[in-house]
């Protein structure tokens, strides 16, 4: 399609009023009835351009310093009379439409774009009048690191779809209109950021459980109004020592001082984080399964062995003893009987010791030495 310079002019202003008018016949939304309309001059291979406006209706919002700027909503795209004619002359028909768009917040192009859209039934082209599809637009989500009003705008408009049309030959083909804007891009939305608000605590922060090595200690409050996200830290002579709710006291703990911090965050609030001092390390209590005894036949000539209780990762002693005296390097695992134990009682003084617990001792039954 060609056109002079002229008759082109004449086509935009006749189409531009012709959406307008398209436009003007929408009924406004409840939030208020002040839409704004991003135009567009539309070009499809070497058809084009074409007028055609974006209609979207976002109500003024307010938002706190370090929350998201989320507006998603409905829009409507209308063509103008060159675009719908040609449409139907060749016999269009439409699916899968989308559109990319340029997002610019206070003037400054956004990282991601935003996504026009439509269902298939909305994209239909009408026996007369220009097309008005109505769609749905949806923003990045646009972060806030200070105070102050927000503005928001669109850039040009690509289009994707797949079209099918009389050269087509029945089947739909992909075809893309590349948009560009005309005239300056208005505010589709006005956002107010405001400073951070404050997280009024709710639960106090606390352990529970016993300071010593090999205990678990718990953390529960630091709970906030509004509710925020909250983590624990636990803390080890000043230093990090572990992140969740729960911690176990380790050895080298042992004789430390132990606290843990609560860390309150909610988008749009300044951080709130409370620190509770729980208490100086003990040592542990070490545990022992069972108790040593001795085992063999006591007889002069003959060995005794002993038998310790479990006690998992500590370090076992032994010290045999004669009539409850200790037996001079008599300190392994089993003991010959000599001729002098004859008639003497005999036991075993077993020693288990892990780091960061306390010593626990336990003494076998004696046995008395035979013949």
């Amino acid at each position: 399609m060609k056109t002079t310079p002229a008759r082109r002019g004449a086509g935009m202003i006749a189409a531009g009023a012709l959406v307008a008018g398209a436009l003007a016949a929408l009924p406004a939304t409840a939030a208020h009835a002040a839409p704004s309309t991003t135009n567009y001059a539309c070009n499809y291979t070497s058809f084009g351009p074409y007028d055609a406006a974006l209609e979207t209706d976002f109500a003024p919002k307010t938002v706190k310093q370090g929350e998201t700027i989320s507006i998603d909503g409905a829009a409507t795209y209308a063509w103008g009379s060159g675009w719908s004619d040609l449409a139907r002359r060749l016999q269009m028909e439409f699916k899968s439409v989308t559109a990319t768009i340029p997002v610019f917040v206070n003037g400054k192009q956004f990282a991601s774009p935003a996504k026009l859209s439509f269902a298939d039934s909305a994209v239909a082209v009408p026996t007369a009048g220009n097309m008005v599809w109505k769609g749905t637009i949806d923003l990045p989500s646009i972060p806030t690191s200070s105070t102050g009003p927000v503005s928001i705008s669109l850039g040009k408009a690509d289009f994707g779809m797949l079209a099918k049309l009389m050269f087509s030959e029945g089947k739909f083909v992909n075809a893309a209109v590349n948009c560009a804007l005309t005239g300056t891009a208005p505010t589709i939305a006005s956002v107010d950021v405001t400073p951070p608000g404050t997280l009024a605590p709710v639960a106090a922060l606390k352990a529970a459980g016993k300071v010593a090595v090999g205990q678990r200690l718990a953390a529960s409050g630091g709970t906030t109004n509004p509710a925020s996200s909250v983590s624990y830290q636990w803390l080890v002579g000043g230093r990090a020592a572990g992140a969740g709710s729960a911690y176990v006291v380790k050895p080298a703990d042992l004789g430390k001082a132990v606290a843990v911090r609560a860390t309150a965050k909610r988008a749009g609030y300044v951080t709130r984080v409370t620190t509770v001092n729980v208490g100086k390390v003990a040592a542990g209590t070490l545990a022992v399964k069972g108790k040593a005894k001795i085992t063999g036949k006591a007889k002069v000539g003959k060995k005794l062995k002993v038998k310790p209780g479990k006690a998992a990762g500590a370090r076992v002693k032994y010290q045999w003893l004669k009539n409850g005296k200790r037996i001079k390097g008599a300190k392994g695992k089993t003991l010959k009987l000599k001729k002098s134990f004859k008639g003497k009682k005999i036991s075993v003084k077993v020693t288990y010791t892990k780091v960061g617990y306390k010593t626990v001792t336990q003494k076998t039954k004696a046995v008395k030495v035979k013949k």
